[in-house]
């Protein structure tokens, strides 16, 4: 491996869109506007697998993670594993090494449609 430093796009990323989140969060909130509705939910009368996602980050932009985790589990999931990418990011970045191969596997691929369906069927069940 030569010793050309690698961009932590990861790194880089995840706090940019934390903080953009959490400026759309404040605007909404300080303008009192109304969030947009789900046009599967409107049409359909069923959530799509990211409703709540617009309430859990107005939930976690003030702190309140119990509600943050009612509206969408798996993103309060994601926003604590977030810390550990960052630094995973840091340190291949520093050590010069590429993103790994995105894993070629059938398991791994069930796993994260399991995952996606079981929050979407949460979602239903719950009425979100």
């Amino acid at each position: 491996m030569t010793g050309r430093r690698r961009v932590p796009w990861l790194a880089l990323g995840i706090p940019l869109l934390v903080l953009a989140g959490a400026v759309a969060a404040a605007l909404l909130r300080t303008a009192h506007l109304a969030l947009p509705a789900c046009p599967m939910k409107a049409y359909l009368g069923i959530p799509c697998i990211t409703c709540g996602l617009t309430r859990c980050a107005m939930a976690l932009s003030v702190g309140d993670w119990a509600r943050a985790f009612h509206w969408h589990p798996v993103a309060v999931v994601l926003c604590l594993a977030s810390p550990l990418a960052i630094v995973w990011d840091l340190h291949r970045a520093w050590r010069g090494r590429p993103y790994p191969d995105l894993a070629d596997s059938p398991a791994a691929r069930l796993g994260v449609a399991v995952l996606l369906l079981g929050t979407w069927l949460l979602q239903i069940v719950r009425g979100i």
